[in-house]
């Protein structure tokens, strides 16, 4: 029988690697879910970050200053996963790992902190041909099959990234908040998406997760083909072992990826990007705890 696609992220994260992790969604004060619970338990100035859908319009009108109502935490949370299950997301990472198998771990990641704490973990995936959704639900069998889909989704075929339809899509079967994690690639969401996200952050507690693209040109490895998997053709080796071209892919990659960062940054949203399945793990977790500070008691 294979191996269970849990199972191998429990032993890819080791056992010190899950304590540091394991508080990050738990406990009073320190909750990724400050604010979105469900019972009412007291008003306090609206700070940046602060959800807008927690205003509350006619005590801002009172006091003449924004407010935003503070929930008490609910003890089971929601988890929302959307993964881009692109052909792109089947290609190399900048580590020589598989990208899809970054996204699987990264996945796999949340599914194992939502099992330590009994949290729920539902999905958003697939394209609009092939629409892809799994409930918020608990079991093991679930998260394993939720990890499967990801994993039997992403493929060669599978079709350009959207990731305009699938953040319109997150957004329109996701109707109680939860703490969503978005898992792409480094070129997504793009800077076109920025009101898709920011409509994200009116609702939900939004994280990125993006799995950064290997060498485009592979000018050491010339002994290898090289094929874009989102237009799939060779890259030529002329095209590979130009230094004009290099200059010119990396001045690319280095301006989007710094709009992309700018946008996320400009709507609190926490992010991160990693080299690939040997980091990805790592990376999470020095996000969390960025988040851990930023939700931390004012």
């Amino acid at each position: 029988m294979a191996t269970s696609l849990m199972t191998r992220v429990k032993a890819r994260v080791d056992l010190y690697t899950s304590n540091r992790a394991r508080g990050l969604i738990q406990g009073r004060g320190r909750s990724l879910f400050k604010g979105s619970g469900e019972d009412f338990d007291d008003l306090k100035y609206y700070q940046p970050g602060d959800k807008i859908s927690d205003i509350d319009w006619k005590a801002t009108a009172r006091s003449g200053e924004p407010l935003i109502r503070q929930f008490n935490e609910e003890r089971v949370r929601h988890l929302s996963i959307v993964a881009d299950t692109s052909a792109g997301m089947s290609a190399t990472a900048a580590d020589g790992t598989s990208k899809r198998e970054a996204m699987i771990l990264a996945a796999g990641m949340i599914c194992f902190l939502a099992q330590k704490n009994g949290d729920l973990v539902g999905l958003v995936a697939g394209s609009e041909q092939h629409p892809v959704q799994l409930p918020a639900r608990s079991s093991d069998g679930h998260r394993e099959l939720l990890l499967r889909s990801i994993q039997q989704g992403t493929t060669t075929a599978s079709g350009p990234a959207r990731s305009d339809w699938l953040l319109e899509r997150a957004f329109r079967v996701t109707a109680r908040p939860t703490l969503m994690t978005i898992i792409t690639d480094e070129a997504h969401p793009t800077v076109d998406d920025f009101s898709a996200l920011r409509r994200l952050t009116t609702r939900h507690d939004v994280m990125v997760v993006r799995i950064a693209d290997g060498d485009p040109l592979q000018a050491t490895a010339m002994d290898m083909d090289v094929v874009d998997v989102d237009d799939p053709r060779e890259v030529g080796s002329l095209a590979r072992t130009s230094k004009r071209v290099a200059q010119d892919v990396a001045a690319y990659r280095r301006a989007r990826g710094e709009g992309i960062s700018e946008m996320l940054e400009r709507l609190h949203i926490s992010h991160v990007l990693a080299r690939g399945e040997t980091t990805v793990v790592d990376d999470m977790i020095a996000m969390l705890r960025s988040r851990e500070y930023r939700h931390g008691p004012h």
